[in-house]
């Protein structure tokens, strides 16, 4: 039986770096296995070894393979969603201006907008505006473009000047993946230029994310956490423990 080569040890190690979705700097991989970056990089070079190298981070091929669908995100999670959306929700006061982006978690916060307090909710969500729509006494400023069905969103150079001339009190932003060094990240490049818009519009920014995105890198990034006054929804992984006892 022939030994297992150097190459099939360093995949098989660089596996166990990357289990349970773990993303891992190329750099720290290296040193970990007391090897060079371009050895890694050449040992991945093939793409068929279930992990590969992005942007200077290894992660598993399926991690990098995930899509991002609206519909099957607004079928999951739901119970964690609306206990975070219910937090945020109670940062909105009456005379506010409001940016809610797009995404499954932030869709639960819409119907939760006060009535009548003369507030303005701003987004570019296709979700968000047909909640909207419905709550008495509250205005909708639709931010229009080319609609992107996978995210459910639109974007446009239209949408982004409209952006530059909103004074938004409060914005709240969704992230499909935090990460500690590339921070905050989205699956859809069309989403990026909206959001950086709409976070420099914005008085007070927040990010509203369940702590499962942490350790995920999506291909866009957008903000850095930094970026943000708090992070509602962080301490929902506590929750949900609780809620199994």
């Amino acid at each position: 039986m022939a030994r297992p080569s150097g190459r099939d040890s360093r995949i098989k190690a660089l596996k166990k770096l990357c289990e349970g979705g773990a993303i891992v700097h190329i750099a720290d991989a290296a040193q970990q296995l007391e090897t060079s970056e371009i050895t890694i990089r050449r040992d991945l070079g093939d793409g068929d070894n279930g992990i590969v190298c992005l942007g200077g981070y290894i992660m598993s091929a399926e991690e990098k393979g995930e899509r991002y669908s609206l519909t099957h995100a607004q079928s999951t999670n739901i119970m964690a969603k609306r206990r975070i959306a219910q937090e945020a929700a109670k940062l909105i006061e009456p005379e506010d201006t409001v940016f809610i982006d797009a995404g499954s978690t932030l869709q639960h916060l819409a119907p939760l907008v006060p009535r009548n307090a003369n507030i303005t909710v701003v987004t570019q969500a296709m979700n968000i505006a047909e909640s909207i729509v419905r709550l008495e006494g509250v205005t909708l400023l639709m931010i229009a473009g080319i609609y992107h069905a996978e995210s459910g969103s639109f974007s446009s150079e239209t949408a982004l000047r409209m952006l530059r001339e909103i004074n938004i009190t409060k914005g709240f932003f969704s992230a499909a993946g935090i990460h500690e060094n590339e921070g905050v990240t989205c699956f859809h490049f069309h989403e990026v230029a909206v959001k950086k818009a709409a976070i420099a519009r914005s008085q007070r920014r927040f990010l509203v994310s369940d702590p499962t995105k942490w350790g995920k890198l999506r291909p866009a990034t957008f903000a850095h956490l930094s970026d943000f006054e708090a992070w509602i929804g962080r301490d929902e992984l506590t929750i949900q423990r609780a809620d199994r006892l």
